[in-house]
Formats: structure tokens, sequence, C-alpha cells
């Protein structure tokens, strides 16, 4: 795939970090149902799907695979702080629940690691399990967007 135009800007895994030090586990969302401690195990399994460690069915990806393209290219002129649309369907395998116990302290270190695993990242392209071989700028970028998105959502950025 190559690379994307992303048309706003997105915060650095710098900025994502220092509001991650800030986090309130009693925070109330801006916007939808999750609690703090629910939206940093989404955005940590978020990551996780992008590195491949959650799985998706053939059709998701098949799906995904199809109208990837155009989603991803209607998301890089969505400004993650207020432009994204909000309540969007969540994919199961990481959508927050409340019957799942959502430990702030170790989401916290999820998310602490995801966003060092990103800053690790020194490779030309990925292979994202949904969208397949992409740019690493644009691997990264995308799960910045969606991190930046939720600490949005909570007040951290």
């Amino acid at each position: 795939m190559k690379l994307l135009e992303f048309q706003i800007d997105i915060p650095s895994i710098q900025d994502l970090t220092r509001a991650l030090e800030g986090a309130d586990s009693d925070a109330s969302p801006r916007w939808g149902r999750m609690s703090a401690p629910e939206m940093l195990h989404h955005v940590a399994d978020f990551g996780d799907l992008y590195f491949g460690e959650i799985k998706t069915s053939l059709f998701t990806r098949c799906v995904a695979r199809l109208l990837g393209p155009f989603f991803l290219r209607t998301l890089t002129n969505k400004n993650p702080l207020g432009g994204t649309p909000r309540n969007l369907r969540t994919m199961p395998a990481i959508k927050a629940s409340s019957s799942r116990v959502a430990d702030w302290e170790q989401g916290l270190k999820r998310v602490g690691a995801m966003l060092k695993r990103l800053e690790m990242l020194t490779t030309e392209t990925m292979k994202h399990p949904l969208y397949g071989t992409m740019q690493t700028p644009d691997f990264k970028a995308l799960l910045l967007h969606h991190t930046a998105h939720h600490f949005h959502q909570f007040g951290l950025i």
C-alpha cells in the first residue's frame, strides 16, 4: 500500500506518552459509555490487533482489504481531536465491556508498552492484519490517531 497522505496533525508518541501520565481512573468521558479503565484496555487491544496479536476472521480480513483503502483515505482527513466520528461500531475482539475487568494500572502499562513498541519500529513496512502490507509511518499514524481520539474523549489532550 502506498504512503497515505494525512491532511491533519496527529499527536506524537511523546505527546501521547505525556498525556498518559496525566490520566485519571475516575475521569468521565466527553461522549460514549466507556470508563477510563475500559478506554485504556480498548486502546491497548487496538494496538494488539494492529500488531497481529488479536486474530480476526477471514470474512473480517476480506471486508477490510476491500473497504480499507476508502476508510483509510477518509480517516486521513479527520482530526482525532474532535473530527473523527464518535461511537463507531467496534469489532467485538477490541470492544470495551463492563463485564470484563479493566484494571487501571494494567491498562496504563499496556498503553505505555504499545507506545514504546511503536517508537521502536524501524522497518519500512508493516504487515497489518486487516489492510495488508503498509508503510510503517502510516501504521504508526493510524495507531496514534486512534489513541489520540480516545485520549481526547477523556480530556487527556
